[in-house]
Protein backbone atom coordinates (compact mmCIF):
# COMPACT_ATOMS: atom_id res chain seq x y z
CA UNK A 1 0.00 0.00 0.00
CA UNK A 2 0.85 3.45 -0.46
CA UNK A 3 0.02 6.67 1.17
CA UNK A 4 -2.77 4.57 2.99
CA UNK A 5 -4.62 3.38 0.12
CA UNK A 6 -5.32 -0.29 -0.48
CA UNK A 7 -4.87 -2.36 -3.92
CA UNK A 8 -7.95 -3.23 -5.99
CA UNK A 9 -8.62 -7.20 -5.85
CA UNK A 10 -7.84 -8.46 -9.05
CA UNK A 11 -7.93 -12.15 -11.00
CA UNK A 12 -5.09 -13.60 -12.81
CA UNK A 13 -5.13 -16.53 -15.19
CA UNK A 14 -1.75 -18.48 -14.84
CA UNK A 15 -0.51 -21.23 -17.02
CA UNK A 16 2.58 -22.28 -18.91
CA UNK A 17 3.68 -25.22 -20.97
CA UNK A 18 1.14 -25.98 -23.61
CA UNK A 19 3.90 -26.78 -25.97
CA UNK A 20 1.32 -26.21 -29.22
CA UNK A 21 2.25 -28.35 -32.25
CA UNK A 22 -0.70 -28.13 -34.81
CA UNK A 23 -4.37 -27.09 -35.07
CA UNK A 24 -6.31 -28.90 -33.64
CA UNK A 25 -4.15 -31.48 -31.46
CA UNK A 26 -4.60 -32.09 -27.52
CA UNK A 27 -2.43 -28.73 -26.69
CA UNK A 28 -4.50 -26.52 -29.38
CA UNK A 29 -7.69 -27.71 -27.54
CA UNK A 30 -6.29 -27.03 -24.19
CA UNK A 31 -6.07 -22.92 -25.45
CA UNK A 32 -9.29 -22.72 -26.35
CA UNK A 33 -10.15 -24.21 -23.41
CA UNK A 34 -8.19 -21.97 -21.03
CA UNK A 35 -9.38 -18.82 -23.02
CA UNK A 36 -12.93 -20.12 -22.35
CA UNK A 37 -12.10 -20.10 -18.70
CA UNK A 38 -10.62 -16.85 -18.50
CA UNK A 39 -13.76 -15.34 -20.08
CA UNK A 40 -16.15 -17.02 -17.82
CA UNK A 41 -13.76 -16.31 -14.65
CA UNK A 42 -13.68 -12.84 -15.48
CA UNK A 43 -9.80 -12.84 -15.09
CA UNK A 44 -8.24 -9.42 -15.37
CA UNK A 45 -4.78 -10.89 -16.55
CA UNK A 46 -3.37 -13.60 -18.83
CA UNK A 47 0.07 -15.06 -17.55
CA UNK A 48 1.67 -17.77 -20.36
CA UNK A 49 5.09 -18.22 -18.20
CA UNK A 50 7.08 -20.38 -20.92
CA UNK A 51 6.74 -22.59 -23.69
CA UNK A 52 3.24 -21.68 -25.09
CA UNK A 53 4.76 -23.20 -28.22
CA UNK A 54 6.44 -26.73 -28.70
CA UNK A 55 9.42 -25.18 -31.15
CA UNK A 56 10.19 -22.33 -33.60
CA UNK A 57 9.44 -24.26 -36.15
CA UNK A 58 5.42 -24.52 -36.54
CA UNK A 59 3.73 -23.55 -38.90
CA UNK A 60 2.30 -20.28 -39.68
CA UNK A 61 -1.09 -21.56 -39.42
CA UNK A 62 -0.81 -22.22 -35.57
CA UNK A 63 0.35 -18.94 -34.81
CA UNK A 64 -2.51 -17.66 -36.46
CA UNK A 65 -4.54 -20.24 -34.53
CA UNK A 66 -3.12 -19.00 -31.16
CA UNK A 67 -3.50 -15.25 -32.08
CA UNK A 68 -7.33 -15.73 -32.89
CA UNK A 69 -8.08 -17.60 -29.36
CA UNK A 70 -5.87 -15.06 -27.74
CA UNK A 71 -7.83 -11.96 -29.30
CA UNK A 72 -11.13 -13.63 -28.13
CA UNK A 73 -9.82 -12.37 -24.57
CA UNK A 74 -10.85 -8.85 -23.55
CA UNK A 75 -8.11 -8.39 -21.31
CA UNK A 76 -4.14 -8.18 -22.01
CA UNK A 77 -2.04 -11.66 -22.03
CA UNK A 78 1.20 -11.64 -21.29
CA UNK A 79 3.75 -13.95 -22.53
CA UNK A 80 7.08 -15.40 -21.57
CA UNK A 81 9.26 -16.90 -24.40
CA UNK A 82 10.46 -20.17 -22.75
CA UNK A 83 13.23 -22.53 -23.90
CA UNK A 84 11.46 -24.35 -25.93
CA UNK A 85 9.95 -21.21 -28.15
CA UNK A 86 12.63 -18.74 -26.93
CA UNK A 87 12.97 -15.39 -28.45
CA UNK A 88 15.83 -15.98 -31.20
CA UNK A 89 16.19 -14.26 -34.62
CA UNK A 90 13.50 -17.25 -36.36
CA UNK A 91 11.09 -16.95 -32.60
CA UNK A 92 7.61 -17.54 -33.57
CA UNK A 93 6.58 -14.20 -31.96
CA UNK A 94 9.20 -12.63 -34.68
CA UNK A 95 6.54 -12.93 -37.00
CA UNK A 96 4.97 -9.85 -36.76
CA UNK A 97 2.71 -10.00 -39.50
CA UNK A 98 0.84 -12.68 -37.59
CA UNK A 99 0.17 -11.22 -34.56
CA UNK A 100 -0.33 -7.52 -35.90
CA UNK A 101 -4.50 -7.95 -34.78
CA UNK A 102 -3.51 -8.67 -31.28
CA UNK A 103 -3.11 -5.68 -29.17
CA UNK A 104 -4.15 -7.19 -26.08
CA UNK A 105 -0.76 -10.03 -26.57
CA UNK A 106 2.42 -8.51 -24.78
CA UNK A 107 5.12 -10.41 -25.19
CA UNK A 108 8.89 -9.85 -22.89
CA UNK A 109 11.34 -9.50 -25.05
CA UNK A 110 14.11 -7.36 -22.99
CA UNK A 111 17.38 -10.05 -22.33
CA UNK A 112 18.30 -8.27 -19.69
CA UNK A 113 14.11 -8.29 -18.15
CA UNK A 114 11.53 -6.27 -18.51
CA UNK A 115 8.62 -4.90 -16.94
CA UNK A 116 5.14 -3.70 -17.67
CA UNK A 117 3.01 -1.45 -15.90
CA UNK A 118 -0.51 -2.12 -16.04
CA UNK A 119 -1.87 1.20 -14.27
CA UNK A 120 -5.51 1.09 -15.09
CA UNK A 121 -5.05 -2.82 -12.95
CA UNK A 122 -2.67 -1.89 -10.46
CA UNK A 123 -0.79 -4.86 -11.88
CA UNK A 124 3.24 -4.54 -12.85
CA UNK A 125 5.14 -7.48 -14.16
CA UNK A 126 8.39 -8.47 -14.43
CA UNK A 127 10.06 -11.23 -16.35
CA UNK A 128 12.95 -12.04 -18.24
CA UNK A 129 12.55 -14.30 -21.83
CA UNK A 130 14.87 -17.75 -22.48
CA UNK A 131 16.68 -15.80 -25.63
CA UNK A 132 18.58 -18.73 -27.05
CA UNK A 133 18.95 -22.81 -26.74
CA UNK A 134 22.03 -21.92 -24.51
CA UNK A 135 22.70 -23.81 -21.03
CA UNK A 136 23.63 -20.45 -19.12
CA UNK A 137 20.24 -19.07 -18.32
CA UNK A 138 18.92 -18.15 -14.56
CA UNK A 139 15.54 -16.55 -15.32
CA UNK A 140 15.23 -14.99 -11.71
CA UNK A 141 19.01 -13.47 -11.52
CA UNK A 142 19.13 -10.18 -11.81
CA UNK A 143 15.23 -9.41 -11.08
CA UNK A 144 14.88 -5.90 -9.54
CA UNK A 145 13.13 -5.70 -6.60
CA UNK A 146 9.50 -4.02 -7.41
CA UNK A 147 8.56 -0.43 -7.28
CA UNK A 148 6.81 1.20 -4.44
CA UNK A 149 4.03 2.36 -7.03
CA UNK A 150 0.91 0.77 -4.99
CA UNK A 151 0.57 -1.83 -7.55
CA UNK A 152 0.01 -5.56 -7.01
CA UNK A 153 4.07 -6.53 -8.11
CA UNK A 154 3.92 -10.07 -9.97
CA UNK A 155 7.13 -11.89 -11.42
CA UNK A 156 7.20 -14.76 -14.13
CA UNK A 157 10.17 -17.07 -14.67
CA UNK A 158 10.68 -20.37 -16.77
CA UNK A 159 13.09 -22.52 -14.75
CA UNK A 160 13.84 -25.26 -12.20
CA UNK A 161 12.97 -24.67 -8.72
CA UNK A 162 15.78 -25.32 -6.42
CA UNK A 163 15.74 -25.49 -2.69
CA UNK A 164 19.27 -26.30 -1.81
CA UNK A 165 22.29 -24.07 -2.14
CA UNK A 166 24.09 -25.48 -5.19
CA UNK A 167 21.36 -26.60 -7.40
CA UNK A 168 22.47 -30.09 -9.41
CA UNK A 169 21.79 -28.62 -12.82
CA UNK A 170 23.93 -25.88 -14.62
CA UNK A 171 21.07 -23.90 -15.81
CA UNK A 172 17.55 -22.46 -15.41
CA UNK A 173 17.54 -23.04 -12.03
CA UNK A 174 15.32 -20.46 -9.79
CA UNK A 175 16.86 -20.52 -6.11
CA UNK A 176 15.13 -20.33 -3.32
CA UNK A 177 16.76 -17.36 -2.06
CA UNK A 178 15.80 -15.41 -4.98
CA UNK A 179 12.11 -16.00 -4.84
CA UNK A 180 12.39 -14.99 -0.83
CA UNK A 181 14.09 -11.90 -1.35
CA UNK A 182 12.41 -10.61 -4.19
CA UNK A 183 9.56 -8.36 -2.57
CA UNK A 184 7.30 -9.61 -5.56
CA UNK A 185 3.50 -10.65 -4.15
CA UNK A 186 3.38 -13.75 -6.65
CA UNK A 187 5.70 -15.27 -8.84
CA UNK A 188 4.61 -17.12 -11.94
CA UNK A 189 6.81 -20.15 -12.55
CA UNK A 190 6.54 -22.82 -15.71
CA UNK A 191 8.44 -25.07 -16.94
CA UNK A 192 7.10 -27.94 -14.54
CA UNK A 193 4.49 -29.85 -15.96
CA UNK A 194 2.57 -30.41 -12.38
CA UNK A 195 0.98 -27.57 -10.39
CA UNK A 196 2.85 -27.04 -7.31
CA UNK A 197 3.69 -24.65 -4.56
CA UNK A 198 7.18 -24.07 -3.56
CA UNK A 199 6.87 -20.96 -1.67
CA UNK A 200 4.16 -19.64 0.59
CA UNK A 201 6.09 -17.01 2.63
CA UNK A 202 7.01 -14.40 2.49
CA UNK A 203 6.39 -14.89 -1.42
CA UNK A 204 3.54 -16.93 -3.37
CA UNK A 205 5.26 -18.98 -5.64
CA UNK A 206 3.45 -21.64 -8.07
CA UNK A 207 3.99 -23.75 -10.53
CA UNK A 208 0.36 -23.45 -12.65
CA UNK A 209 0.90 -27.24 -14.56
CA UNK A 210 1.14 -27.80 -18.13
CA UNK A 211 -2.55 -27.86 -19.32
CA UNK A 212 -2.13 -30.93 -21.22
CA UNK A 213 -0.35 -33.14 -18.89
CA UNK A 214 -1.75 -32.17 -15.50
CA UNK A 215 -5.01 -30.69 -16.98
CA UNK A 216 -4.59 -27.94 -14.67
CA UNK A 217 -3.94 -23.82 -15.00
CA UNK A 218 -4.15 -21.70 -11.89
CA UNK A 219 -6.54 -18.65 -10.91
CA UNK A 220 -4.76 -16.27 -8.20
CA UNK A 221 -6.62 -13.98 -6.68
CA UNK A 222 -4.76 -10.84 -5.33
CA UNK A 223 -6.81 -9.29 -2.10
CA UNK A 224 -5.55 -7.22 0.24
CA UNK A 225 -8.14 -8.83 2.60
CA UNK A 226 -7.17 -12.46 2.02
CA UNK A 227 -3.64 -12.16 1.16
CA UNK A 228 -3.00 -14.25 -2.19
CA UNK A 229 -4.92 -17.27 -3.04
CA UNK A 230 -3.85 -19.36 -5.99
CA UNK A 231 -6.60 -22.27 -6.70
CA UNK A 232 -5.87 -25.10 -9.40
CA UNK A 233 -8.90 -25.52 -12.07
CA UNK A 234 -9.75 -28.27 -14.02
CA UNK A 235 -9.32 -27.82 -17.81
CA UNK A 236 -11.86 -30.91 -18.18
CA UNK A 237 -14.24 -28.38 -16.84
CA UNK A 238 -14.54 -26.22 -20.10
CA UNK A 239 -14.22 -28.61 -22.58
CA UNK A 240 -11.16 -29.96 -22.77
Amino acid sequence: MVNGSRRARRRILHTSDLHLVSPGDKPSRSLTSLVDLAIRAEVDLLVFAGDLFDHNRVDDELVIFAASQLRRVPVNAVILPGNHDCLMSDSVYEREILWQDCANVRVLRDPEGERLDFPYLGISLWGKPIMSYDDDVLPLAGAPQPPQNGHWNIAVAHGFYASGESPSFRSYHITEQEIVTSGYDYIALGHIASFRCVCEEPVKAYYSGAPTISGTVSIVELSEETGVQVTPYSLSDYGM
